[in-house]
């Protein structure tokens, strides 16, 4: 999920349709203050979280890496990888890290690709319903686009 920008229901809808199905949450920034209205109410919820450039004095970090079964992950609000103006930079950062998956926001535009072992993919805007979801089995990895 990323860019709710203030659109705290569209998150919040996302979040209860999802939170019996998936076992983590991934928030992009920009709408820092709105996940933790989520937090508030579900304080257990198991997740993960960047700064995006709307979240005036965050403390969470720009970029990040974790490993969820078994695959690495790369997420980034896109910001500081200058997304809005193509995808190299995070694509090159992310095969640094030497990641299975980059995730990023930012552009508001949902998107998805797979190039040479990595898969990539803007989830779009909660403020416009917009999020994705990542299945990792044993046989792959599927990201799929969603709209409320």
């Amino acid at each position: 999920m990323s860019d709710s920008h203030r659109a705290t229901g569209n998150l919040f809808e996302i979040v209860e349709k999802h939170i019996n199905t998936t076992d983590l949450f991934i928030f992009l920034g920009d709408g820092e203050n709105d996940f933790d209205d989520v937090l508030a109410l579900y304080p257990d919820l198991k997740y993960e979280r960047v700064s995006g450039n709307c979240d005036w004095y965050s403390t969470y970090p720009l970029y990040k890496s974790i490993t969820a079964q078994g695959k690495k992950i790369f997420f980034s609000h896109g910001h500081p990888f200058h997304v809005k103006f193509g995808y190299d930079e995070i694509i090159r950062a992310a095969r640094t890290e030497k990641a299975d998956i980059c995730l990023f926001g930012h552009t508001h535009n949902q998107y998805t690709n797979y190039d040479d072992g990595l898969y990539i993919m803007n989830p779009g805007a909660v403020r416009d319903g917009k999020y994705g979801m990542i299945d990792i089995t044993k046989s792959g990895i599927m990201l799929i686009p969603a709209k409320l």
